[in-house]
């Protein structure tokens, strides 16, 4: 079986360590994932000392993320339904934004300007690289 996530193309990769990478995602300004090396199906096949530092990076991220891009709300997704992965989905989301208030896996219902700028996507990356999985 070829999965995307054990074997990715173009990823913007912010840092990675033996356990996880934390990937910036193109489609939505600010959007990171959190994606296991090893390919793990579901949350519950982590040890406790996996699922400790995957959920204190998450946190550490979200915080990062309201500092520096001030979104309406974070929503954070682990489905792996379309790839039975294990990755998270950190993504900022703003009041009006294409999908709001849906999910933004639904269909755009909107056009939408991010108010989100170049240099606070570098201020956001270069804090969560600083965070470095620790």
């Amino acid at each position: 079986m070829s999965c995307p996530l054990c074997n990715p193309s173009n990823e913007n990769i912010i840092f990675q360590n033996d356990f996880l990478r934390v990937v910036l995602v193109d489609e939505i300004p600010g959007y990171i994932r959190i994606i296991t090396q090893k390919h793990i199906k579901e949350f519950s096949d982590l040890n406790d000392e996996e699922t400790a530092k995957i959920m204190l990076l998450l946190k550490q991220i979200e915080k990062v993320m309201i500092k520096t891009l001030n979104p309406d709300k974070i929503n954070i997704a682990m489905l792996g339904n379309m790839v039975p992965h294990l990755h998270i989905h950190i993504i900022p989301r703003f009041i009006n934004d294409p999908w709001w208030p849906g999910a933004t896996f639904c269909t755009k219902i909107r056009d939408f300007n991010y108010p989100v700028t170049e240099e606070q996507i570098k201020n956001l990356t270069t804090a969560v690289k600083e965070l470095n999985g620790k």
